[in-house]
């Protein structure tokens, strides 16, 4: 959140900079844009005891069903590294004398239809947003476990596979001038329910460490464009 405010009170001073007359900017009815945002994601719960924080990216195409009311079509890219010190943690807390030597990044990519709705002031267009779609994921592990003093290699292992999930969050247009550009930054939760549950390393004492539930906040900046 501390990054998100920035981006609103440097995006509204930008604007201002324009003038109030700026003729009709508003998105009419049947319209089509595209937006292009980029920004951190946060692991939430289970999933942040074992990942960093990471990097998220977002491309949507929005269709104006009314003034107020856009349908869309999105594509974004999560990138997650594992962090070996919560992991390490993890196995102690498990008994086990072990520390954690392993590069696993996790990656997901959603392929999404959603729902924007906007209020309109003069230059500041706040929007609630939800979508609901497909999450690919991969994951890669390899590395080692050292275990009282003994070293032992992980399998290298690729994980690939595909789940339904959804998203909702809180963002704003704030336009640019009167051609049809607006600076869009948003906030997002995401959830991803792994029912059947992907273990991320078996322990040397047989104990499967993974995560079931994949939730994380995004924090994205952009662009917006749509076409007159």
């Amino acid at each position: 959140m501390k990054i998100f405010l920035p981006l609103l009170l440097l995006a509204g001073l930008a604007t201002s900079a324009h003038g109030q007359d700026e003729g009709d900017i508003s998105p009419k009815q049947g319209r089509i844009g595209i937006s292009v945002k980029a920004g951190p994601a946060f692991p939430l719960v289970d999933f942040s005891d074992l990942f960093t924080t990471g990097f998220t990216g977002f491309v949507d195409v929005p269709y104006n069903l009314t003034e107020d009311l856009q349908v869309y079509l999105g594509l974004g890219f999560s990138h997650f590294t594992l962090d070996n010190a919560k992991l390490t943690n993890h196995l102690k807390e498990l008994g086990e004398n072990t520390t954690a030597n392993i590069d696993a990044p996790y990656q997901l990519i959603p392929l999404v239809l959603g729902l924007n709705y906007s209020y309109r002031y003069a230059h500041f267009w706040p929007y609630f947003t939800m979508s609901l779609g497909m999450y690919f994921q991969k994951l890669e592990t390899s590395g080692s476990l050292t275990t009282n003093g003994v070293t032992t290699p992980v399998v290298s292992n690729t994980q690939a596979w595909s789940q339904d999930a959804f998203a909702v969050g809180i963002g704003s247009l704030i336009p640019i001038g009167n051609e049809g550009w607006a600076i869009d930054v948003n906030a997002k939760y995401n959830t991803v329910v792994d029912y059947k549950g992907r273990v991320l390393i078996t322990t040397t004492g047989g104990s499967n460490i993974g995560s079931q539930a994949i939730r994380y906040v995004s924090l994205l900046g952009g662009l917006s464009y749509t076409f007159r």
